[in-house]
């Protein structure tokens, strides 16, 4: 039966360990070696950037109290100033801080 997995490495090791025998082959012949991770890749696919869904969290909130400003009160320069601000604080922290690849 085929698999709709994609041609990854982790992908075919998943293959392997569905793989049927039929009793007469060796153990361990089916199995995949995946590659061991370098000392020098920090930046994996695997690795989150934290940082990155803060700045979505506090837009996403910012948004919505922006909207509660502006339809609860009629005030267009608060829920402006909320907006700025908060890009303000976004765009300082983003320019502080270094690149997930560029971390050690």
């Amino acid at each position: 039966m085929p698999t709709r997995l994609p041609k990854k490495q982790r992908a075919k090791s998943i293959r392997a360990d569905h793989h049927h025998t039929t009793g007469n082959e060796p153990l361990g012949r089916n199995i995949i070696e995946v590659p061991k991770k370098r000392a020098g890749d920090s930046a994996d696919a695997d690795t989150i950037d934290w940082l990155a869904l803060w700045a979505l969290s506090l837009a996403v909130s910012a948004v919505f109290i922006a909207a509660l400003v502006y339809f609860g009160e009629g005030d267009v320069k608060g829920a402006a100033a909320v907006l700025a601000g908060t890009a303000g604080i976004i765009a300082i922290s983003l320019f502080v801080t270094d690149a997930p690849g560029d971390r050690v």
